[in-house]
C-alpha cells in the first residue's frame, strides 16, 4: 500500500541507454534508418554495443527520463515499469531510487532480459536508436500499480508503451484508473515510426483521455495526417487540450483552445547529442505546470531545458 502522494507517476518503458558516437557511413553499411528507432533482438543489440565505442551508459526510457528531470526539480515522482533480476535491471531501478523516484513495481525473473537501447549520435548531433525492449515489453495490466495512480495528481505515458505486447490493456486500465480519480494524463507520441503504426489508437487516447499532448513537429504532422504544421494546429484548436509541440531550432509552440503561444528558442553554443532532447522538455514543461504557472512559461522552461541537454550526453541534467 501507498502511503505517499505523488505530483506524477510516469508509465514507460524501462530501457538502460548505450550512447556511442558513430558517423553516417557506419548507419549506411548496416541498413540502419538514421533518426529513428528501431527494435531489434537481445543478440543484435548485443553485436550493435560490441561494435561501438560506448561513451556512457545510463538507464533511460522516454517517460523516465521525464521523470528522473522531474524529481532532480524536487517534484515528488514514480515509476512504472517492468525490469529483469539482472544486472541491467539493477542499474535501471539503482539509477530511478538514486535520484529519488519511486520505482513502483518489483524486478521479475524471466528468460528476457531488462531492456537496452543502443543510441547512435551522429557528427550533426542526431540520435538513431536500436532497442531492445527486453522484459519490459512484457509490461501487463498486473503491474499497473493503481494505488500509485489515485495518489499521483498526473499519470504520464509514452508512445513506445504501444509496442508492448500486453500494453494496450495495461494503458486502458492506468488511463480509466487516472480519469475515475479526477487526474489528469500526460501523454508523448515519442516517435513517428509509433504514430505510423498505432495512429488510430493514438487519436483515441488523444481526443478521450489526454489533457496534455507531447510531440514533436513531424510528429503532430504524422498524427494529423496533414503536410504542414499549421494544418495541424487548426485541428489541435478544436481539442481542448493542451498541446505542446517542439520545433527544434525554432523553438516550440503551445496550443490550447485558440490560443497558440509562440516559445522562442535559447540560444546553442554547441550542439553534441539530441538525445532525450524531447522528453527533458516535456519535463520542463510539467514542472512548471505542477507549480501552476502559465503556459507561456510552462513552455519557455521546455525550452531551456531541453537546450541544456542538447548540449551534453544523454537525457539526464
Amino acid at each position: 500500500m501507498v502511503d505517499k502522494n505523488f505530483d506524477i507517476v510516469g508509465i514507460g518503458n524501462s530501457i538502460v541507454d548505450v550512447i556511442a558516437d558513430i558517423d553516417d557511413q557506419y548507419l549506411v553499411e548496416h541498413d540502419i534508418r538514421k533518426g529513428l528507432m528501431s527494435l531489434v533482438d537481445l543478440e543484435s543489440v548485443k553485436k550493435i554495443s560490441n561494435n561501438l565505442e560506448i561513451k556512457t551508459t545510463v538507464s533511460g526510457g522516454s517517460v523516465a527520463n521525464s521523470i528522473v528531470c522531474l524529481a532532480q526539480n524536487k517534484i515528488k515522482t514514480a515509476f512504472i515499469g517492468k525490469v529483469g533480476k539482472d544486472e541491467m535491471g539493477d542499474k535501471f531501478v539503482e539509477g530511478l531510487t538514486k535520484e529519488q523516484v519511486h520505482f513502483a513495481n518489483t524486478p521479475q525473473s524471466d528468460e528476457a532480459e531488462t531492456g537496452r537501447c543502443v543510441v547512435m549520435v551522429s557528427p550533426d548531433a542526431q540520435r538513431t536508436m536500436s532497442t531492445y525492449l527486453g522484459i519490459s515489453q512484457k509490461l501487463n495490466s498486473q503491474d499497473i500499480n493503481e494505488e500509485v495512480i489515485k495518489n499521483s495528481s498526473i499519470t504520464y505515458l509514452e508512445g513506445y508503451l504501444w509496442d508492448l505486447d500486453d500494453a494496450q490493456i495495461a494503458i486502458k486500465k492506468a488511463t480509466e484508473c487516472a480519469k475515475n480519480n479526477g487526474k489528469k494524463v500526460a501523454f508523448s507520441v515519442s516517435d513517428v515510426f509509433c504514430i505510423e503504426r498505432f495512429r488510430e489508437s493514438f487519436r483515441k487516447l488523444v481526443e478521450d483521455d489526454a489533457d496534455i499532448v507531447f510531440a514533436n513537429e513531424e510528429e503532430a504532422k504524422a498524427l494529423f495526417e496533414v503536410e504542414n504544421l499549421n494544418a495541424a494546429i487548426d485541428q489541435m484548436k478544436s481539442l481542448n487540450k493542451i498541446f505542446a509541440i517542439t520545433r527544434g531550432e525554432n523553438g516550440a509552440q503551445i496550443i490550447l483552445n485558440n490560443e497558440s503561444i509562440t516559445i522562442e528558442p535559447e540560444k546553442i553554443e554547441k550542439l553534441v547529442d539530441t538525445t532525450g532532447a524531447g522528453d527533458i522538455f516535456a519535463a520542463g514543461f510539467l514542472l512548471e505546470y505542477i507549480n501552476n504557472k502559465t503556459l507561456q512559461e510552462c513552455g519557455n522552461k521546455g525550452v531551456k531545458l531541453a537546450s541544456q541537454i542538447i548540449q551534453k550526453y544523454g537525457a539526464r541534467l
